[in-house]
């Protein structure tokens, strides 16, 4: 049985961040430690896209592909367009994410990234934890478990945002090319929330995708009809290259489990936090984490959690999420009066957990009262279906 300093169980965004940062920060150092990245897939492909706000003072990320300086929504024909010279939404490729995270991984010395390997369970020991493998077991001292969350009774999410795209080459302008299309054609029906989400990549090249707020981990059965819905409306006579494909689900509101009650074994990415309740946004939170998980290990030999999120912020975020559950054809109203009553800058400082008190004051002075008042002191209990009828809007 190999002895191994730290497991990191799952090599998605969570587990490629923290081992790539934590060899960054060992590199040159004749350190000794061991570090392994169980992932079950036996290879990577571009297969998604990290999207975020980059704020005014941040470092830049070496990895974004794509920026954004200017944002929009809309619904029912009415449009609100943001334009900030201080803030810009960004894109970073699964390509040059998962390219940049296994060459650091790599070459550094101690680190190994075991692919097509399944971890079967992880049982305390005398001396860490003896982690069971489709490939052996190994004994480890610390463990970052990343692997996606289950959902048993009592610890559903309150919404799942699913998601299907696809990005195109096309020789038709279907956009603006200077504009990131957020949430355009804001719209209920009996499916949930739904949306389009249009990035212009360059070269006639662009991001589509249909989106959906539902109740259910498998409300986006629908989605790759909704999907075409779109292309057919931007590119009607189908004059279009299918570059590559992405699909998922990220659940809003998870509620996450109690902390492992083992020392040393911590849960890491969706499953541990990393998910922002209200927006599905997770790519910086996991950054940020990584950087400070990485730290503490170099340090100490610990390893460290996603920090939770204040308790205003999670009442707000748990609030919103209520309302948008409780009363969901109101949620295209609901965005389009939020998007153009706080400035761009309020808005991606409040998407990226940097709001200040006037950023939260703005953001509940844009929104109507009487829907939160309404389910402020409701009983948390689960829908299981949308209080919607087929083709309500």
């Amino acid at each position: 049985m190999k002895t191994i300093d730290l497991a990191i169980i799952g090599g998605g965004c969570a587990g490629l961040s923290l081992a790539r940062d934590i060899a960054l920060s060992l590199e040159g150092k004749q350190d000794g430690r061991e570090v392994t990245v169980f992932e079950p897939r036996t290879h990577y492909e571009n297969d998604r896209t990290w999207c975020f706000w980059s704020l005014q003072g941040e470092a830049e990320d070496p990895l974004v592909r794509c920026r954004w300086n200017s944002w929009q929504f809309s619904r029912n024909g009415e449009t609100v367009l943001h334009r900030s010279s201080q803030s810009r939404y960004c894109l970073v490729s699964g390509a040059d994410f998962y390219a940049n995270a296994i060459t650091t991984i790599e070459r550094a010395d101690g680190f190994d990234l075991r692919l097509g390997v399944q971890v079967k369970s992880v049982e305390s020991c005398a001396d860490g934890f003896r982690v069971v493998t489709t490939d052996g077991d190994y004994l480890a001292r610390r463990i970052v478990d990343t692997r996606p969350p289950t959902y048993p009774k009592g610890n559903e999410a309150v919404l799942y945002q699913a998601f299907e795209g696809i990005e195109i080459e096309t020789p038709h302008e279907i956009g603006d090319l200077e504009i990131a299309n957020l949430m355009t054609q804001m719209h209920t029906d009996e499916d949930g929330f739904g949306f389009d989400y249009i990035l212009p990549l360059g070269s006639g090249q662009w991001l589509v995708e249909a989106t959906l707020f539902g109740f259910e981990p498998g409300c986006g059965s629908r989605l790759s009809e909704k999907l075409q819905s779109c292309l057919n409306r931007l590119v009607p006579d189908g004059d279009f290259r299918c570059l590559r494909t992405e699909k998922g689900m990220i659940p809003m509101g998870y509620r996450n489990p109690k902390p492992e009650s083992d020392t040393g074994w911590v849960k890491a990415g969706t499953a541990g936090g990393a998910v922002r309740a209200a927006s599905g946004y997770a790519y910086r939170r996991i950054q940020r984490w990584s950087r400070e998980c990485a730290r503490q290990f170099i340090e100490s030999g610990e390893v460290s959690r996603h920090p939770e999120d204040s308790w205003p912020r999670r009442k707000m975020d748990f609030l919103f999420l209520r309302v948008l559950r409780s009363e969901p054809q109101l949620a295209p109203e609901l965005f389009y009066r939020l998007t153009s009553r706080i400035t761009p800058d309020a808005m991606a400082r409040f998407m990226m957990d940097r709001a200040s008190v006037l950023d939260l004051f703005a953001v509940m002075w844009s929104l109507p009262k009487m829907p939160f008042l309404r389910n402020l002191l409701k009983r948390d209990h689960r829908a299981r279906r949308l209080p919607l009828q087929k083709g309500a809007a």
